[in-house]
């Protein structure tokens, strides 16, 4: 077992959240946008939405990326990046769309605009999906405008950024942004989703997520949905969560902070140097070539830190996937790219040790002197 775990869940204790959930039990109502989802949704729409923001609670972060596309009826290929998680491609595929791959930006990680360009122009494609890589900000108003040029629908993964300042893109009608609850997220209700989306899309995105029946009112069809709609549970651990979440985001960027000087000492090794750009699930280094990222994930094991390879492997890899060309620079990345863990109940004494691991092994990685010492429990 390892000294540092990869993940080591941010869940309130029971005693936070069953109070809240007394409400549900008192009112018999447990599913179907209860009034503590609806708390909920008021309460990340008022924190991180803007003034047109609608936000919609659900059952997983791939069901919050899939019900703009069932909402809207996107049929035929949807553009998205080669370097992501494969949950992309799968909400892609559970709403009934042809996933069509395409490559990365080398320095970005991210879905280049010229890129999406083409490949609109040559499948004519009605959505695209674009990735904020490892929750770390990015801009994609300029994809935003092209998709409405286009008149195709934008989703913004933001699977693990939720906490991190957001653009407010759903301003415009034809942009989402999804995120995820999973319990690995910073913003951990054990399994969930949101989207923020434009006010006047809330009532076909609950749709989406309730079979295409309304939430309430007579039980008119429309289209056809999923099941993906929050529990009540989980909703009442959303809410415990977001009462100490920004003293819980302080202390991940502290530790991120420790990790950025630690790899600033390395010219070799790239990584985010701004510890406000993402609320950190965990922390991404690349690294200067394949073997070198083996020899850091080995080394860091041996000195009780377990890392993860991420996007492994790129989903470029799938023979069965239509993609654009060639994706070499997504499959590049996913040899080199390794990530930290980060947690927001570090105490001091671990962050330093958390952060001597990491010289040590980066060392070991690429053949140098660590500058401290890492001390063993």
């Amino acid at each position: 077992m390892s000294l540092f775990p990869f993940i080591r869940p941010d869940v309130p204790p029971i005693s936070a959240w069953v109070p809240i959930l007394a409400e549900a039990y008192e009112a018999g109502r447990f599913s179907n946008f209860g009034p503590l989802s609806r708390r909920l949704e008021a309460a990340l729409a008022a924190t991180w939405g803007g003034a047109e923001s609608a936000c919609v609670a659900t059952s997983s972060g791939t069901a919050a990326l899939a019900a703009p596309l069932i909402a809207a009826g996107v049929r035929g290929r949807v553009v998205l990046p080669a370097f992501t998680f494969p949950a992309t491609l799968t909400a892609i595929r559970m709403a009934g769309a042809e996933p069509f791959l395409v490559d990365v930006d080398p320095n970005t990680w991210r879905m280049p605009l010229d890129l999406l360009h083409r490949a609109l122009t040559r499948t004519d494609a009605r959505a695209a999906v674009v990735l904020h890589p490892f929750g770390m900000r990015s801009d994609f108003s300029a994809h935003a405008k092209l998709a409405g040029e286009r008149n195709a629908l934008l989703v913004i993964d933001n699977a693990a950024g939720l906490g991190a300042k957001r653009a407010w893109l759903e301003a415009d009608a034809h942009c989402y942004e999804a995120c995820s609850l999973h319990v690995t997220k910073p913003f951990a209700v054990g399994e969930g989703g949101v989207i923020f989306a434009h006010r006047s899309r809330e009532d076909d995105l609950r749709r989406a997520l309730n079979f295409g029946l309304p939430p309430q009112g007579p039980a008119e069809l429309r289209g056809w949905g999923l099941n993906g709609k929050l529990s009540e549970m989980h909703a009442a651990v959303g809410l415990a969560v977001a009462e100490g979440f920004p003293a819980r985001l302080v202390r991940r960027r502290s530790l991120v902070a420790r990790y950025i000087a630690t790899v600033a000492k390395c010219s070799a090794v790239v990584c985010c140097t701004d510890p406000e750009a993402a609320p950190w699930q965990f922390f991404p280094l690349l690294l200067p070539g394949a073997e070198a990222a083996e020899r850091f994930g080995a080394a860091a094991a041996a000195r009780g830190m377990e890392t993860r390879r991420y996007y492994v492997p790129a989903l470029s890899s799938l023979s069965d996937v239509e993609r654009l060309g060639p994706c070499p620079v997504a499959e590049d990345l996913a040899t080199r790219i390794c990530c930290l863990p980060v947690y927001a109940d570090a105490t001091p004494a671990e962050i330093t040790e958390l952060t001597a691991v990491l010289d040590a092994s980066l060392a070991a990685a690429l053949g140098t002197r660590p500058t401290s010492v890492a001390v063993r429990r």
